[in-house]
């Protein structure tokens, strides 16, 4: 026990010898306050006055001095354009023209050569002349086949037709019916050139949009198709 007291009170004098070599202030350093928050940085000078969206709106109500209006024109194309047609005969296409500009909308009048599909045509080609196209003809005759048209064009000539038919099944199968008396029988689609004529016009989008097609023109394919105006 005597030991124990003598160690303690030599720990004692050598804490108290420590403290008086050493100031307390440099023992314990006392932590540097770190503050809670740094100060928030203005993004914009105070001074300026913060329009609201409300004073936006009574200031193009009331046309308020120093606040730009935001009102945009609307410059959007007002404009539809439509093309009207297929005509086949020049003289349909200026009557329906005419329905037209009597309704002050004006319209202009265009052409095109076009691919007119006629149907297809059984026939026997092959022949030297007319001569022996006739013979072919004659020679079928005796067999029931009697309608025949001995033509020529440019691309072919001395051709035996024997029918032009509107649907191809039905051309198939004359041409089956002949062909088990002359296996020289042939089909192809044919075409003629001829002109078509169109009509092109504008009318605004905030008016009605004005449809002037009878119904004759609808039943002969007729039709006012919307364009892209140019």
């Amino acid at each position: 026990m005597k030991v124990f007291f003598g160690l303690l009170l030599i720990v004692n004098i050598a804490f108290a010898a420590f403290q008086w070599l050493l100031p307390y202030e440099q023992l314990f350093v006392e932590q540097k306050k770190v503050p809670l928050a740094e100060q928030l940085q203005l993004l914009a000078d105070p001074t300026e006055r913060i329009v609201s969206e409300t004073e936006v709106v009574a200031a193009v109500e009331t046309e308020e001095p120093g606040v730009e209006s935001l009102v945009v024109e609307d410059s959007s194309d007002k404009r539809l354009c439509y093309t009207i047609g297929p005509f086949k005969e020049k003289t349909r296409a200026l009557e329906v023209s005419g329905r037209y500009s009597a309704n002050d909308v004006k319209t202009e009048l265009k052409s095109s050569l076009e691919k007119e599909y006629l149907g297809v045509m059984v026939f026997i080609d092959g022949h030297k002349n007319r001569d022996e196209a006739k013979k072919t003809a004659d020679a079928l005759a005796t067999k029931g086949i009697r309608d025949y048209i001995i033509i020529s064009d440019e691309d072919r000539s001395n051709v035996l037709s024997l029918g032009v038919f509107g649907l191809k099944k039905n051309a198939d199968r004359h041409r089956d019916r002949i062909a088990k008396l002359d296996d020289r029988v042939k089909t192809e689609a044919r075409y003629r050139d001829r002109t078509i004529y169109w009509l092109y016009n504008q009318q605004s989008s905030e008016a009605s949009q004005q449809i002037l097609l009878d119904s004759g023109d609808l039943e002969s394919g007729i039709s006012q198709i919307p364009s892209q105006c140019a």
